[in-house]
């Protein structure tokens, strides 16, 4: 028998983020695998990666797909719906007039027969809410990241201690009536548990999917290794290390069979520090491609990097972590000391790292991997089979 989920994701479709990658990926799995499913979605006007593909192309099956769009300008309009949000509520933020116009669009679906509400990010966690204290549905609440984001750990947010704005007060009570909480590792459950009162026995950890591949599709890249970083690297993200340490390898040792590749979103001081350093075109950016084929690119490369802010522990699981080891692609990653990232290295998930706080050790590591190259001995990726298919549609069978 099938089991009936309200899906509601405001980052989900289109497939323009790194949370609607993580989002559309579990559709994907639940859909073809006896789940009957309504998405609730947002209409983003921005995009991290341009997208066209519809769920067809995407392999997702639903029930229906419903897709909200909000004006998020300053008027009356938009104020007044605020309004309405925190005398329903009794909390608002900027934004959560998308909940609103969930509850005003959907009536036919918020009154059906489910076996839970699923929600991702904000403001769905209102929806979920809602619908558990006026129908008595069971509401499974999914944490990717921090929330409330005033409650992100240092550089991004204030930490656990961090107060909030006198609106937002009740957002903390609203999440704790949650049936469940899903976290994408156990550092970052943790962390919100240090704020969240919540019994552990209602926290699961649920990793990001990953599709293992049968085959390791790599390309001759004539004789010269290459490095990519695909996405956002963005303050508080601060790639200029990376960038300086590779230019101090190339150009002290006199070596230019090396490259170095960004793809996405990048801060302007980034460009104008890659023209300052003039490294012969062995570091480039690119622009932002659509999803698919980011990982399609990566068939081109030889290690694929991730960069961290300088948090005190690392807390977030990317996306990409998923993404390279499906590509079967090494990784080298540049992230705190102590944090989940750390841990998949010391677990070999992860072939080469570096603290995200010291030049010389991703100088040092540059220089590892170079050796590594040279001898043809880079390290060879390993998957998590944690974050396969089979594990975590089991652990969503389990849910209900």
């Amino acid at each position: 028998m099938k089991k009936r989920i309200l899906f509601v994701a405001p980052s989900s479709y289109p497939v323009n983020s790194p949370e609607a990658i993580v989002n559309i990926k579990l559709l994907e799995i639940l859909g073809n695998n006896d789940y009957e499913i309504d998405l609730i979605s947002k209409k983003i006007k921005w995009d991290n990666y341009p997208s066209t593909k519809t769920l067809e192309e995407l392999n997702v099956s639903l029930k229906s797909c419903n897709v909200i769009e909000v004006d998020n300008k300053f008027n009356f309009v938009t104020l007044l719906q605020h309004l309405k949000v925190y005398f329903i509520f009794g909390a608002v933020f900027k934004g959560a007039h998308w909940a609103l116009e969930v509850l005003n669009k959907c009536k036919h679906l918020l009154k059906r027969d489910y076996d839970y509400v699923l929600t991702k990010s904000s403001p769905s966690l209102l929806v979920g809410y809602y619908l558990k204290k006026r129908f008595g549905y069971k509401w499974i609440a999914t944490w990717n990241d921090p929330y409330p984001h005033q409650k992100y750990p240092f550089p991004y947010g204030g930490g656990v201690l961090a107060k909030l704005p006198y609106f937002q007060r009740r957002i903390l009570k609203i999440m704790e009536t949650a049936d469940i909480h899903i976290f994408p590792n156990d550092r970052i459950r943790d962390y919100m548990l240090k704020y969240l009162n919540v019994p552990i026995e209602s926290a699961k950890v649920i990793p990001h999917l990953a599709q293992e591949a049968k085959d390791r599709y790599s390309e001759s890249n004539n004789g010269r290794l290459r490095l990519i970083h695909a996405g956002n690297v963005r303050s508080p993200r601060n790639p200029k290390p990376l960038v300086e340490a590779f230019g101090k390898f190339i150009n002290e040792n006199g070596i230019s069979d090396v490259e170095l590749h960004f793809i996405g979103v990048v801060d302007d001081d980034l460009k104008r520090k890659i023209g300052e350093l003039s490294h012969n075109g062995q570091i480039k950016v690119l622009p932002p491609v659509e999803y698919e084929e980011s990982l399609a690119l990566l068939k081109d490369y030889d290690i694929a990097l991730i960069i961290e802010a300088p948090c005190e522990e690392g807390i977030f699981l990317p996306t990409k972590v998923g993404d390279y080891m499906t590509a079967q692609i090494p990784i080298y990653s540049i992230s705190p000391k102590i944090g989940i990232l750390n841990d998949l290295y010391k677990q070999d998930y992860i072939q080469y790292f570096s603290s995200v706080d010291s030049t010389d050790e991703i100088l040092n590591e540059l220089i590892k991997i170079y050796d590594d190259f040279k001898n043809n001995t880079i390290k060879v990726s390993k998957f998590n089979t944690n974050y396969s298919a089979c594990k975590i549609l089991n652990e969503y069978n389990s849910l209900s």
